[in-house]
């Protein structure tokens, strides 16, 4: 399953180079975007010690920014709902809030610091639901791959310190709103996930303690500006 989903996200990668690299004119556009993002909390699990525990991360709401080229796709469209393809890398990071840690019971852990951060690169697919005035809904999905660089300290030292490149996956609705007939102003909500995301646990003296891992999924509310040639 894997394997298709990861041969299915190249196939759109390419094809978005591909649709990038024609000449601009007829429907290609650059954008631009920033935004708040949500890194939902995490349980990462795995064997630490030669038991089975696991290390629950909550996170504070962090930032993200983003560039994508496009184009749109005369075959794939018609008279209501027009369809783009396009290459997108994007960044997020967010702060660590809170660890409990369950080898050493229900109470939160102290001395919590650090963050995660995410760079993605995505070949997104969008549908526009045409309408008679400025305003432009639209809908889509996204699939590619995101390193996501771990990098957080609690209790004694103890920490989180790894970094790992796995399958991710969005979901995008937003709304465009035509400023002339070459920019629009779009917002947008998105919902990706990194796929069995894993890092190294640390004990206070760096040696490796176990090996954990979870999705990481994240919630984005973006602000942008698509200029059309």
């Amino acid at each position: 399953m894997v394997t298709r989903l990861l041969l299915t996200s190249a196939a759109l990668t390419l094809s978005a180079s591909a649709l990038a690299a024609q000449s601009l004119s007829d429907g290609a556009y650059i954008q631009g975007f920033i935004g708040y993002s949500q890194l939902q909390d995490s349980d990462f699990s795995g064997t630490i010690g030669a038991a089975t525990q696991s290390v629950d991360t909550d996170f504070d709401g962090g930032y993200g920014l983003g560039l994508a080229i496009g184009k749109k796709i005369p075959q794939w469209s018609n008279d209501n709902v027009g369809t783009r393809i396009e290459l997108e890398l994007s960044y997020r990071d967010n702060d660590v809030d809170g660890v409990n840690f369950s080898g050493n019971g229900p109470a939160p852990e102290g001395n919590v610091s650090g963050d995660v951060s995410q760079t993605s690169l995505f070949a997104n697919v969008l549908f526009d639901f045409k309408q008679s005035g400025k305003v432009t809904p639209f809908a889509g999905f996204g699939l590619g791959a995101t390193y996501s660089d771990l990098n957080f300290v609690y209790g004694p030292g103890v920490a989180l310190d790894d970094s790992d490149t796995n399958f991710a996956a969005q979901l995008i609705a937003g709304v465009a709103y035509d400023i002339n007939s070459s920019t629009a102003f779009t917002v947008d909500a998105r919902y990706s996930r990194a796929f069995d995301v894993s890092s190294q646990r640390l004990a206070p003296n760096g040696a490796s303690t176990g090996t954990v891992e979870d999705d990481l999924d994240t919630f984005s509310v973006n602000f942008g500006l698509r200029y059309s040639f």
